[in-house]
């Protein structure tokens, strides 16, 4: 593993955090509450302005660094171009459910819908990415073989969020917007479910 390169990467996306909480940290909390709570996402979302957008952006950059480094963790050999190569790809799938649920909310008419899904699939996933960071430092660095260990225990906290992010989905289309929960089902097993599955699935049997 080419630690000095490692060591660069998570000190950025310590620098993000550290930002985040020096001069956001109202937004950053609620932010991270909004994930496992429908009040504090409604309370989040209603203060849309210039300095939640920055968040957003510093969450967004935090979450594709910290998602790469956790699906890095799957390989035997660490090299940057791994790294590279696997935060393009969670860069594009994030840039492509983005558009999809975009193009579904305009084909059914529902733009609010798909405001809502966007914002709501993504906080989950921006909290979530902040949440495993100490972990993930530990699984890098720690001299110690416990590797496996915090891997499990991201998993999990990783499903976690899945599960409130799944629930507050379900909820809000069938609840607010009378969505059929089928096509819920639907988008949630696509979009949502399959992907950690498929990660998952990468530690397990890789």
């Amino acid at each position: 593993m080419n630690h000095d390169i490692f060591f660069i990467i998570i000190t950025v996306s310590f620098l993000l955090i550290g930002i985040l909480k020096a001069f956001y940290w109202n937004y950053g909390k609620l932010l991270v509450l909004g994930s496992l709570q429908y009040r504090y996402a409604s309370q989040y979302l209603r203060l849309e302005n210039a300095l939640t957008q920055r968040v957003n952006g510093i969450t967004f950059i935090i979450m594709i660094v910290n998602l790469s480094l956790l699906i890095v963790l799957q390989n035997d050999i660490y090299r940057v171009t791994d790294f590279l190569n696997v935060s393009f790809s969670v860069l594009i799938y994030f840039f492509l459910k983005y558009l999809l649920i975009l193009f579904l909310g305009n084909i059914f008419l529902k733009k609010e819908i798909a405001r809502l899904t966007i914002f709501f699939s993504y906080i989950s996933d921006r909290s979530l990415s902040i949440v495993i960071f100490p972990f993930l430092v530990l699984a890098y660095f720690i001299s110690f073989d416990i590797n496996h260990h915090i891997i499990y225990l991201i998993l999990f906290i990783s499903a976690l969020f899945l599960f409130f992010k799944i629930y507050s989905l379900f909820k809000i289309g069938t609840n607010s917007f009378g969505l059929f929960p089928l096509y819920i089902f639907l988008y949630l097993c696509i979009l949502e479910i399959f992907p950690f599955v498929l990660v998952t699935k990468g530690f397990f049997y890789d």
